[in-house]
């Protein structure tokens, strides 16, 4: 098949702003670019790549701010048919310093405000040969004696891209996505051009449609796949992504309504710290949205009938991950989230398969509807490799002709309309005398306490029964006590080898980057 015919993110680029120049593509707190004039700074910095000695299947390591000037250094590296790796920005240097010289890029892009970051990690990883300082709207850090080699988007004016790059394939490699494990060197998923377009086509549907002039603020982190997931639908279509350096709730307010965005999509906390802020008062025009989306976990159904009466009856759930791009994993509509259908995630995406297997098994060892095991998923935007690491690729990725299936390590059921009901980590699983119990059943009975604001149960060693049934709770109103909570369990629906046998009460539950409950941390409290 020929280039032309190819669709990679690249030509997806370029069609978006060869047939919608003058839309607004990129917008942040300073700067504003069309799709014309950001394929322009794009190429530039393409040409600032080369002159640097990037060539394609060479990565470009970004650690970056939600920005416009992201966008062009991203999209610089695809132009190459280089990898960009977004890297974790919170984390220090020397925590990032082994994942970078597993992707042993040839040019570091980073934010004027981590100067010292990148220079210490420039001084811990000789792999890096170039470094790029990236301007944003976060001020810089004062060090004039950096030594980057330029600077962006100040310095782009002076490259042109006068050399055609390298043809660009769909089964190419396109980028490097880190996982955000809480142990460890971050895992690389390496998505192709194929599973990225698809992942853009995908989302379009998702999305319940997307056209032009559509638009959304992007509060997600550069690192994480749900940016690729929530902003390539859009730059598919020639709409417009708005981005903000930092989560704030009332900035965030405030730009939806300036920037008149029509979809919103942030993870349940962020929705019930927006209703915090005001955004039902009728403060902030928030008229021009369309569709409500949320993803990271289960809405609770006070925030979801507050986004339903205040900010769009049009609502969008999504399971997904670093693994499975855009195009693979759940979805739900406002019409999926009612009664009982409001604890699932939804169905299979557009062209996505979902399975529940034998933990452990294959593909071949399917469940029966309604018996939890492991989530294993297929469709076009799942990922096959892990940079540098093909045991563990082997691991989770289970090749299907075609077809690649993804072992999630979830927990997991089908009901009879095939919607997926999600049950914690098969590492969470706790067996006490040789029973399985999921941590989400009892915690869901725990929360209908009116006195626990948030509980985590997890597994600790039991000589008699192998493992027990420990509950960490934040309280809310009285202080409670375990006899209390005791006589609540006793009560309810569980059987008695569910029930916890010892509480830890706390004033907070230790969380992932991505705010999902840090198990393993409260399992390591336990240790002896």
């Amino acid at each position: 098949m020929r280039e032309s015919d190819q669709i990679t993110v690249r030509e997806m680029f370029h069609r978006a702003a060869r047939w919608f120049p003058n839309h607004e593509a990129a917008v942040d707190e300073t700067t504003r670019y069309t799709y014309r004039e950001l394929l322009d700074s794009v190429q530039r910095c393409a040409a600032l790549y080369h002159e640097l000695g990037v060539r394609k299947g060479d990565r470009v390591a970004l650690m970056l701010y939600p920005s416009t000037v992201h966008c062009i250094a991203l999209f610089a590296a695809f132009e190459l048919g280089a990898l960009p790796a977004a890297l974790h920005v919170r984390e220090t240097a020397k925590a990032l310093a082994p994942m970078v010289d597993r992707l042993s890029p040839r040019v570091l892009v980073y934010d004027a405000a981590m100067e010292e970051k990148a220079a210490e990690l420039v001084d811990l990883c000789p792999v890096v040969t170039g470094s790029v300082r990236a301007r944003s709207s976060v001020p810089a850090e004062g060090h004039p004696e950096a030594k980057a080699v330029a600077e962006i988007p100040g310095d782009l004016k002076g490259y042109t891209m006068d050399f055609e790059p390298m043809p660009v394939y769909e089964s190419d490699p396109a980028a490097i996505v880190l996982s955000s494990g809480t142990t460890g060197i971050p895992k690389g998923i390496v998505h192709t051009n194929s599973t990225l377009t698809n992942g853009a086509r995908g989302g379009v549907y998702n999305y319940n449609g997307l056209k032009p002039s559509d638009s959304l603020l992007n509060i997600f982190t550069t690192s994480f796949v749900a940016w690729y997931n929530a902003s390539l639908p859009f730059f598919n279509v020639g709409g417009k992504l708005i981005f903000r350096s930092k989560w704030d709730p009332k900035g965030y307010l405030e730009a939806v309504q300036e920037e008149k965005a029509t979809v919103a999509f942030l993870v349940p906390t962020m929705w019930r710290m927006l209703f915090a802020q005001g955004a039902d008062s009728g403060e902030y025009d928030l008229s021009s949205i369309k569709l409500a989306a949320f993803a990271g976990e289960v809405m609770d159904p006070t925030t979801l009938q507050r986004i339903q009466k205040s900010i769009s009856p049009h609502l969008m759930q999504i399971y997904g991950t670093t693994e499975l791009g855009a195009s693979a994993g759940a979805v739900a509509f406002e019409e999926d989230m009612i009664g009982d259908k409001l604890a699932s995630v939804g169905k299979p995406m557009l062209n996505a398969d979902i399975r529940i297997i034998e933990p452990g098994g294959t593909r071949h060892d399917e469940y029966p509807i309604g018996q939890s095991g492991e989530v294993i998923i297929r469709g076009p935007s799942v990922a096959s490799l892990v940079w540098n690491d093909p045991a563990v690729a082997r691991k989770i990725f289970e090749p299907d002709g075609a077809n690649t299936w993804w072992h999630s390590g979830d927990m997991g059921h089908l009901d009879e309309d095939g919607y997926l009901y999600l049950e914690g980590r098969v590492d969470d699983m706790i067996i006490s005398g040789g029973i399985n119990i999921m941590p989400a059943r009892v915690e869901d009975v725990l929360l209908a306490h009116p006195d626990v604001a948030e509980v985590a149960v997890v597994g600790i060693p039991d000589a008699e029964w192998g493992q027990r049934v420990k509950a960490f709770v934040v309280s809310q109103g009285p202080a409670l006590s375990n006899q209390d909570l005791d006589r609540f369990m006793k009560e309810s629906e569980l059987a008695d080898y569910q029930r916890p046998r010892v509480y830890d009460f706390v004033e907070g539950l230790p969380r992932t980057a991505t705010g999902k409950i840090d198990r393993r941390a409260l399992r390591e409290r336990t240790q002896p």
